[in-house]
């Protein structure tokens, strides 16, 4: 009696060590963490491209002054670095169409700075490693050349709007291709540079941290055209009611409600919403290719290393205020993933948005 006691009680011991190994819960700021945390909210947006003739620039100015209060430390952008695209070019079988489709050609510069890619991205990195409270113009310029040079125009922008209008000139590496880049830059509805490096030349910034990289589709694009063909087949069509969610944020942004809109795709609902008619429709593809799965797979993947970008930049700023702006598809993927973070506080985009 004595020894099966004795093995129930070991038993008991055993399955609460268990059950201590496995709830692990890593949500929210780690309570062991004694210095204040590292504030970070992500942005979900339309991809302001798709709205050209719908949208000005002077519609954004109410979302903009508003994330200015915010008072980042740190932007991040839905864009793939000089970096990771130089990855890219050193294997391009294993990238097919990435270049085409996600990096900046700084070929067309490079004989105007002096630099090749490699050296824009090293000489970029130097300089913001040594970079003076009060910079001269002719050094925010030789910076802008290095950031266009390496394949991160939105840097270069940031660097460009610090400049009073009068120093907006050639020089420095700048010549007149980089300069025609920088003006038509300005003017670019692109959340990457409208909304991020704009609010990065107002807060002070230096420049805006690349946070994208679409590395984890590799075997999914086998054979594109059929997984393009079963994606879509997956994906809600005309007349679908999951149509109906994405029609409320389009009427609101092209109908002057810039902030109503931001307002409903930052929504639990509209999160809620869009992974139902998407990612949780494509993971049940029963084909034997899972062309679906793979789209699903793919999609946890992607925002898993931008999640780790993130982070990196993070680093520059312990304990100050990133903001992370993305498609607003990216959200709940991501503030779950950050929310697994020792050092990282999730802050609400209705502090910004109500």
């Amino acid at each position: 009696m004595k020894r099966l006691l004795g093995l129930l009680a070991m038993a008991a011991i055993l399955a609460s060590c268990n059950d201590n190994n496995t709830s692990l819960n890593f949500s929210g700021v780690d309570p062991a963490l004694t210095v204040p945390p590292t504030q970070v909210m992500v942005l979900g947006t339309s991809h302001l491209s798709n709205y050209k003739g719908d949208l000005s620039l002077e519609d954004l100015e109410p979302l903009l002054a508003r994330l200015e209060a915010y008072a980042p430390d740190v932007i991040t952008i839905e864009a793939s670095s000089g970096m990771t695209c130089q990855r890219v070019r050193a294997y391009p079988l294993e990238h097919d169409g990435y270049m085409d489709s996600y990096c900046f050609d700084s070929a067309p510069y490079l004989e105007e700075s002096g630099l090749t890619v490699v050296e824009g991205s090293y000489q970029a990195r130097k300089a913001l490693l040594d970079w003076p409270d009060q910079p001269t113009a002719a050094q925010r310029r030789s910076l802008a050349a290095a950031f266009i040079a390496s394949g991160e125009p939105e840097s270069a922008l940031v660097q460009w709007l610090r400049l009073g209008p009068e120093d907006r000139v050639e020089g420095d590496g700048l010549g007149p291709k980089s300069v025609d880049l920088m003006a038509r830059a300005s003017q670019r509805l692109n959340e990457s540079y409208s909304i991020a490096a704009k609010l990065a030349a107002r807060r002070g910034l230096e420049r805006v941290f690349y946070a994208d990289d679409h590395g984890s589709w590799l075997d999914s694009k086998a054979d594109d055209t059929a997984y393009g063909a079963r994606v879509s087949e997956l994906w809600p069509g005309e007349g679908d009611p999951c149509q109906a969610h994405v029609n409320d944020s389009d009427a609101k942004l092209t109908g002057g409600d810039i902030i109503g809109a931001y307002r409903v795709e930052n929504s639990k609902a509209w999160q809620r919403t869009r992974m139902s008619c998407d990612f949780k429709r494509t993971m049940n593809d029963d084909q034997p290719e899972a062309y679906g799965r793979k789209y699903t797979m793919g999609w946890e993947a992607r925002n898993l290393r931008m999640v780790s970008l993130i982070m990196t930049a993070a680093t520059t700023q312990p304990g100050g205020r990133v903001l992370s702006i993305v498609g607003s598809s990216h959200k709940p993927y991501q503030e779950a993933y950050l929310d697994q973070m020792h050092d990282v506080e999730i802050v609400s985009t209705d502090t910004v948005l109500d």
